[in-house]
C-alpha cells in the first residue's frame, strides 16, 4: 500500500512504473509478446496451449519434468538450468527471485531457450 498526496491509501500495484514503460515501449513487436505472454502466462508454452486444447501434453517439452508454464521455462527448468546461471547467477528461481529480475534478463533468457522461435 502507498498513501497518496491527500492521505488516502492505495494498492501498490496502481502506481506507475515508468522505467517498465518505456522499456516495453521500446520493444519490437515480437519481443513485446514474448514478454507480455510471459509476464500473463499467456505464452505459446505447453500449459497454455494445452488448455486452449492446441495441444494434448501440457508437460515441458525441454525437460519432461513440468507443466511448461512460463513460471516453470523462467525459473525451473533444469534444461535451462545452465543458461539460467549464466544470465542471472541461479540455477534456480521461485516467484520472489523472477520478480526481482530485471525484464531485459527475462526476455534474454526466453529467448535463450528456443520456444520463441
Amino acid at each position: 500500500m502507498t498513501v497518496d498526496v491527500l492521505g488516502k491509501f492505495e494498492p501498490a500495484w496502481t502506481t506507475c512504473h515508468l522505467s517498465l514503460s518505456k522499456y516495453a515501449l521500446r520493444l519490437t513487436r515480437r519481443d513485446l509478446r514474448i514478454m507480455i505472454g510471459l509476464l500473463t502466462g499467456h505464452a505459446y508454452l505447453n500449459r497454455h496451449l494445452t488448455l486452449m486444447k492446441v495441444r494434448s501434453d501440457p508437460t515441458c517439452p525441454l525437460c519432461q519434468e513440468e507443466e511448461g508454464t512460463a513460471l516453470h521455462l523462467l525459473g525451473r527448468c533444469s534444461a535451462l538450468s545452465t543458461t539460467r546461471f549464466t544470465l542471472s547467477g541461479l540455477y534456480r528461481m521461485d516467484y520472489t527471485e523472477l520478480g526481482n529480475i530485471r525484464w531485459p534478463l527475462l526476455l534474454k533468457l526466453a529467448k535463450a531457450s528456443r520456444r520463441f522461435l
